[in-house]
């Protein structure tokens, strides 16, 4: 599995800003201690530099996560059932970055 880069990021995150409704102001890829990835309110999304190192859809799973912060800020009931919506499978891919991540 190769890594993937900047570019991969950013395409990852149109497909899934066009598909969401959603925009961010940027997007960067920085060294996180303690998350996979953050959403400001302001609409600045980041992304751990670990995850480059990921499957691709461990990647599209933190994006989705993080770009829906921006429609329900929390992760309440109409977050989770948003999330089943657009990505089926984040429950196992959400075990799968809580057991074998490096965090």
């Amino acid at each position: 599995m190769s890594e993937l880069t900047r570019e991969d990021i950013l395409a990852i995150c149109n497909k899934w800003q066009s598909e969401l409704r959603v925009k961010v102001k940027r997007v960067q890829i920085r060294h996180m201690k303690r998350k996979w990835g953050s959403c400001s309110k302001n609409g600045i999304l980041t992304i751990n530099k670990e995850l480059l190192n990921m499957p691709k859809e461990c990647v599209e799973y933190v994006i989705v996560h993080e770009l829906l912060h921006l429609i329900v800020p929390n992760h309440g009931r109409t977050f989770e059932t948003l999330l089943y919506i657009y990505f089926p499978k984040w429950d196992e891919i959400h075990e799968f970055l809580k057991n074998n991540g490096k965090m």
